[in-house]
């Protein structure tokens, strides 16, 4: 089997040549040094992964990752930048929609590791995966008539969800982890709008192990909260769908929320497009270890009766 091929982009040259010199013997390296170039690269061939700097001449990162999942949207799309851009990163989720998120100076190891593991994906998708129609995804949606998990003790933003999607979707709500997981075992979830922080408790380790035990639930995140490197966390160990800040625009979370309906559809025709949103693992020790513990707890017990009312 040929090599996977990977495209490092990045306007310092050294940069590129560092990396190629890093990855030439597992994978089939092209670089460039602008998001102009990159495009033209990706026009001729075909390309599993695509590494990008953020801060660039021209093309910023995000600009060329969201070109890119236009363009090639099997492609697997990985920010690498030394700096914590908070606008940058709210665009890689919402517009790029990224793989991995990772910072200068970089592990070697990791690098190679998170490449090699996109690779693997894109490659697999490539062969088995054709993209869903729209039209019938949507259509499976309505049938199936999924839920609308909200998160939120806002009251503002129960009854916007409300008002936009009631007879559409079941939607459902919980103002703590303990209601939450209460209707997660008994509902059929499709979406989960979540704020980072419920009745005065950081819930990110719940977004995390919600999507590592149950990756076919897609997550929009809706917050006040607007940390950099809390929202690199929420990439690269929850694969959050979507970010959007409060106060909101009740178009704009709409346009998310239909966006993420329609992209679970689409997984649930084609459960191998789930392995865009594998996780890393995160250091449960870290925050609060005896409730990220239970959270595993229930939501593994919950994984085999979710599997069984989706088929």
């Amino acid at each position: 089997m040929s090599k996977a091929t990977v495209l490092f982009v990045d306007d310092e040259e050294n940069i590129v040549n560092t990396l190629k010199a890093l990855c030439k013997s597992k994978f089939d390296v092209h670089t460039a040094t602008s998001g102009a170039q990159a495009l033209d690269i990706m026009k001729r061939q075909p390309i599993d992964v695509i590494v990008s700097d953020q801060r660039m001449p021209e093309m910023q990162g995000i600009e060329l990752l969201r070109e890119v999942r236009q363009l090639s949207p099997r492609t697997m799309r990985i920010m690498l930048t030394g700096y914590a851009d908070l606008a940058a990163i709210v665009g890689s989720i919402n517009e790029g929609e990224i793989y991995r998120y990772i910072y200068k100076p970089w592990s070697n190891k990791d690098v190679v590791d998170t490449i090699e593991a996109a690779a693997n994906t894109a490659r697999a998708l490539a062969q088995d995966v054709v993209e869903a129609n729209g039209k019938d995804a949507e259509a499976r949606v309505n049938g199936w008539q999924p839920g609308i998990l909200v998160i939120d003790d806002d009251p503002e933003v129960r009854a916007s969800v409300e008002k936009l999607f009631a007879g559409r979707c079941k939607v459902l709500y919980a103002s703590t982890c303990s209601q939450a997981l209460d209707i997660l075992e008994f509902g059929q979830i499709a979406v989960v709008i979540t704020d980072v922080s419920v009745d005065h408790q950081d819930i990110t380790a719940f977004i995390k192990v919600l999507k590592e035990e149950h990756p076919g639930i897609v997550t929009v995140v809706l917050t006040k909260f607007n940390d950099a490197n809390m929202l690199v966390s929420l990439i690269n160990h929850a694969q959050i769908f979507r970010f959007l800040g409060k106060p909101f625009h009740q178009a704009q979370l709409r346009v998310s929320i239909d966006a993420a309906l329609l992209y679970y559809a689409k997984c649930r025709q084609q459960p191998k497009l789930l392995s865009r949103h594998a996780v890393q693992s995160f250091d449960s020790t870290t925050t609060n270890p005896s409730f990220t513990a239970m959270l595993m707890n229930r939501l593994r017990s919950l994984r085999g009766a979710s599997a069984a009312a989706q088929r």
